[in-house]
């Protein structure tokens, strides 16, 4: 028999970098010069940085950096996966039969993504740089040669967690059985929205974006 196990919810692509922080402070510049309020200001960061690439390799190459988009910009890390959430609700199939669990039921296990092991690796000129996107979907994962009952106990989800990055989510990285490993399926997802980037120092100090005010020239 084929175990298939559906996970639904929010859905979570983020990407961790590093890049020069005089080409966010062109950014920041030039947001801070069309907009005389701080949620517009901040607005404007955002959406230069998100969706606005022509905009963005400009500022970049400025400072003899080459911008390809956020979704590039995954020096140190990144994750595409759905989020392990206290309230979700987990749909398994079997033999023409479904239940659905719930995350209590399950064993799971949490890897940090350390924050401290990537600003050592960072040049004094740069910042670390955590963005990313919000979807909503679900995504099944598959066991072929199931025998036996299921067992909520058995199953087991892998995730990873940001919260040295400021980020809450749980991001699930793998799913098991009795030890074995589950293999992604169909994954459907639509709605997306961005995360507020969260910019540090080499030193761990976040930086805002007025910290970024009075650094390079004016665009």
């Amino acid at each position: 028999m084929q175990l298939s196990i559906e996970i639904a919810g929010y859905k979570n692509e983020v990407a961790i970098s590093a890049v020069p922080r005089a080409f966010l402070a062109r950014v920041a510049r030039h947001c801070h010069g069309k907009n005389n309020t701080p949620y517009f200001a901040h607005n404007c960061f955002k959406g230069v940085l998100y969706f606005d690439e022509e905009l963005a390799r400009k500022f970049a190459r400025q400072v003899g950096y080459d911008w390809s988009g956020w979704w590039e910009e995954c020096r140190f890390h990144h994750r595409a996966a759905y989020v392990f959430e206290a309230g979700m609700r987990i749909q398994v199939r079997l033999g023409g039969q479904e239940q659905t669990i719930y995350p209590s039921q399950v064993t799971h296990a949490e890897t940090p993504v350390s924050q401290q092991q990537l600003l050592h690796r960072l040049d004094p000129s740069e910042v670390l740089v955590f963005m990313g996107s919000i979807d909503k979907g679900a995504q099944t994962f598959l066991l072929d040669g199931f025998e036996g009952e299921f067992d909520p106990a058995q199953l087991a989800v892998f995730m990873e967690s940001f919260a040295e990055f400021g980020h809450e989510d749980k991001l699930i990285t793998g799913l098991t059985y009795a030890g074995r490993p589950m293999t992604p399926g169909h994954d459907d997802s639509k709605g997306k929205r961005m995360i507020v980037p969260a910019l540090f120092a080499p030193d761990g100090a976040e930086v805002e974006l007025d910290d970024l005010l009075g650094e390079g020239e004016s665009c």
